[in-house]
């Protein structure tokens, strides 16, 4: 080994007389104690730049790089680019940069930096000693932010880094947040490759009123390119405990698979003080997509545009989706799952697709309306004889069913045409359109269901035919100032329907028979409806399909703004919109004012509100702020919520803070 070492020595010693000399000092016996070559030399004000198969010769230490720039005032080096540092008899450093300090007497002062060129995380200590790109290491700081102000950093005693393996590990780490200590821990193993490695990755942990102390440790497992798994053992230390599991697949046509599950098991005395429903909280999910279906598994030579995508999700309790971290935020109890298959050219679209609804506010699914399945051709907008004149057509066919209750078949037709263009050198846009809507449903599996009876209308078929006026009114400006853009969206929407026809199903006495009879529900399951002496599974409600105010005289009135900063950053995001319902008889105003407002003043940070004003009660009928800071690691949330409850003449206000 010591016969190989003095032989690159001499080839390197050999290498020298053919390189500029960057710079040169001598100790009092004139010994050559620091020299700095390369291929090339220059230097501006204190710093000398070497490049080209650089050398820097340090007592016993001499380093090969691409490129050192050396600060003459600070005694600072630079090192960029395939760097070998050798000290004694062996190879002590391997990496792509290294930052060091000199003393007075031009020697290295360790610990110098060293930096992994692939997933930037860097180590500052005392290396004792290396070989193999295998170090040992005292007085460790490390963190993958900047060195001079890291977000956060983990100092420890001593530890190892594997370069080559980009494995690091540490004994007694403590983990800070810019300049407070979070955590510490005994012991940390952890890699610092952002491939794809099996092991353990960043642990999650938080605390709440009712769940106590929360601890989600994953695992992650890779064996292979195409397929990987991650387990997530979790313990709510008031609660209980479970296992979150996910892999992930793709095949060889670079289709992606993905599958969840999830159980969580409630300790006894958390049931039984909380009077939960389920004690086993369990569920299970599956993605898939995929785009050329027909291309890839059927052989078609066609180029036509075809792809399917499948997202479905069965869980007995809402806590399925909140135990997916933390404190995940759930804000709505139902969830739809949904198959979806389209084929497409460039003018035509056609889909079929299936949707699955899971509603737990109810006791069990039986009654809740399934969509399967729905058939969509759509003619892309396109002009009809001349370029102003536009016109689209949309056809649909939805098949409703459910266990219990009356179901539905449908066929609904929409043709809007027409003229859309320029005034005013383009600084405003004017639309005038007609939309004809026609519409047919046919009642299924109504034996125990509710129909009003009226005469001389049909109880098992409604046909809705109406054709509206709408004229569009907008503009939008854009006017760029120093370092900012700013555009200016304002659009009024003008609906005037002038022709109307309903029957059977929809007529116009059917919305308020269908209404009474919604509110009479039997107690105490609220499942059954007891109307005019007789028990029905469910009522028929024309409203869920068509809105009784769907032929309704309207205005829309609408104001946006952005405000855009360097490289098309938003800063600041502004919404106004208010809906005027002429034809309402109490006032045209029931609709709120809303105002949404965000704005971005730091990177990471995102603050958004909403305020919605009522004029009919002349008074704020909600309020709702949100600001959201996430940055590398760290992520935070804090959300407020404001509520009048107007409902019976009594007016309530409902209050919800939340600090995630």
């Amino acid at each position: 080994m010591i016969y190989w070492l003095y032989l690159a020595v001499f080839f390197l010693l050999s290498a020298l007389d053919a390189k500029e000399i960057a710079m040169q000092r001598f100790d009092k016996q004139n010994h050559k104690i620091f020299e700095i070559l390369a291929d090339k030399v220059s230097a501006k004000d204190n710093v000398i730049t070497a490049s080209g198969n650089a050398i820097l010769l340090n007592y016993d230490v001499y380093i090969l790089a691409d490129k050192v720039r050396y600060d003459t005032k600070t005694k600072e080096a630079l090192l960029e680019g395939n760097i070998k540092v050798y000290r004694g008899e062996g190879l002590l450093v391997k990496t792509d940069y290294v930052k060091l300090s000199l003393n007075e007497k031009y020697e290295i002062i360790f610990p110098f930096y060293v930096q992994d060129s692939v997933s930037g995380i860097w180590v500052s200590a005392d290396i004792a000693s290396g070989k193999d790109q295998k170090y040992k290491v005292k007085n460790m700081s490390t963190s993958g932010c900047s060195i001079d102000n890291p977000i956060w950093h983990v100092n420890a005693t001593s530890g190892s880094f594997n370069m080559q393996k980009s494995h690091l590990s540490m004994w007694n780490p403590k983990i800070y947040v810019g300049d407070i200590p979070v955590l510490y821990l005994p012991y940390i193993f952890m890699s610092t490759s952002n491939k794809r490695t099996t092991g353990f990755l960043y642990p999650e942990f938080g605390t709440s009123n009712l769940d106590g102390f929360i601890y989600l440790q994953p695992f992650y497992l890779a064996p292979k390119n195409s397929w990987d798994m991650t387990f997530t053992p979790q313990i709510r230390y008031k609660r209980g405990f479970g296992l979150n599991f996910e892999a992930r697949y793709i095949n060889s046509k670079n289709d992606r698979f993905l599958f969840n599950a999830r159980y969580f098991r409630n300790y006894t005395q958390y049931v039984k003080r909380y009077d939960l429903r389920n004690q086993n909280i369990y569920g299970f999910e599956f993605l898939s997509s995929s785009r050329d279906t027909l291309q890839k598994y059927f052989h078609l030579k066609s180029n036509i545009d075809n792809g399917h995508y499948i997202d479905f999700l069965y869980m007995n309790d809402l806590d399925y989706v909140r135990f997916e971290k933390v404190n995940k935020r759930i804000t709505d109890a139902t969830h739809m799952s949904r198959a979806n298959y389209y084929l497409q050219t460039e003018n035509n679209y056609y889909g079929l697709n299936i949707k699955y609804f899971l509603n737990l506010n109810k006791i069990n699914n039986n009654r809740t309306f399934q969509s399967v399945p729905n058939l969509q051709y759509h003619k892309y907008l396109n002009s009809l004889y001349f370029r102003n004149l536009l016109y689209s057509v949309d056809y649909q066919f939805r098949n409703t069913a459910r266990e219990i209750g009356y179901g539905y078949v449908q066929n609904a037709l929409n043709v809007p045409v027409g003229l859309q263009f320029s005034l005013f050198k383009k600084y405003l846009s004017l639309g005038l359109w007609n939309d004809l809507q026609l519409s047919n449903v046919a009642l299924m599996q109504s034996k125990n269901s509710f129909v009003p009876t009226i005469p001389n209308e049909s109880r098992e078929f409604g046909n809705f035919v109406s054709s509206n006026f709408s004229m569009y009114v907008n503009t939008d400006l854009a006017r760029e100032y120093n370092k900012l853009f700013h555009t200016i969206q304002l659009e009024a929407i003008f609906n005037i329907p002038y022709y109307t026809f309903k029957n059977g199903l929809f007529s116009q006495n059917m919305y308020a028979l269908s209404a009474q009879a919604l509110n009479s529900y039997t107690s105490p399951l609220l499942r059954d409806y007891d109307y005019q002496g007789r028990l029905y599974d469910s009522v028929w409600n024309p409203s869920s399909i068509l809105p009784s105010n769907a032929s309704n005289k309207t205005v829309d009135l609408t104001l946006t703004q952005y405000l855009y900063g360097l490289g098309g950053q938003e800063l600041l995001y502004f919404k106004i919109s208010q809906l005027i319902n002429l034809d309402d008889k109490v006032s045209p105003f029931r609709m709120p004012l809303e105002s949404k407002i965000g704005f971005s003043p730091l990177t990471g940070l995102n603050i958004f509100g909403n305020v919605f004003y009522s004029f009919y009660q002349n008074r704020l009928e909600e309020i709702s702020v949100n600001a959201n800071y996430q940055r590398k690691f760290l992520s935070f949330n804090l959300s407020y919520f404001l509520k009048n409850n107007f409902s019976s003449g009594i007016n309530s206000i409902v209050e919800n803070l939340r600090i995630i």
